[in-house]
């Protein structure tokens, strides 16, 4: 007679199988990227004035015109929405950090602190990737696909002045 325990681990075990075959096949990632890209790099900016914000830009330079449509990168665990110009072959996306909270009441009192806000809780990454990978989700022909880019280089850091130097 078959024992109760090893039908019960059997048929755990296939959930378990059937539940992870099922997610990875959710989100393929091709192995060539569907179009050509010429450079890629991300260059983090601040502002030149306070309360400015401060965050990064994501450039992915293509080498011509197609039908591929670039529209979003997972990067630096953001979902960063990509843009670009009919006229230009560059698409950017860019990511403002949130600001510091000025707001916070500290105290050793707990009915002082009660007005304090709970933080945004972030969602979490639809991709796990090292610092310097990138996903990037595009659209050909109607059909969405992802394509990753690994050794995303960082170049200088931008700073924006508040008035121009004399």
């Amino acid at each position: 007679m078959i024992n109760l325990r090893t039908i019960s681990t059997t048929i755990g075990i296939l959930l378990i199988l059937i539940t992870h075959t099922q997610c990875a096949s959710s989100q393929q990632i091709d192995m060539k990227t569907p179009i050509v890209i010429k450079d890629v790099y991300f260059q983090k900016w601040v502002a030149g004035v306070e309360g400015g914000g401060s965050g990064f830009m994501l450039y992915i330079e293509v080498n011509s015109t197609s039908d591929v449509q670039l529209e979003y990168a997972y990067f630096k665990g953001k979902k960063i929405e990509l843009g670009h110009k009919t006229s230009e072959l560059v698409y950017v996306g860019h990511h403002t950090y949130p600001p510091r909270r000025q707001d916070l009441i500290m105290s050793d009192d707990p009915k002082k602190e009660f007005k304090n806000q709970l933080p945004a809780v972030e969602k979490k990454p639809l991709f796990e990737l090292k610092d310097n990978e990138c996903i990037v989700a595009y659209t050909k022909k109607g059909k969405k696909g992802y394509f990753k880019l690994n050794n995303v280089p960082e170049k200088e850091l931008q700073a924006y002045p508040s008035r121009k130097s004399q």
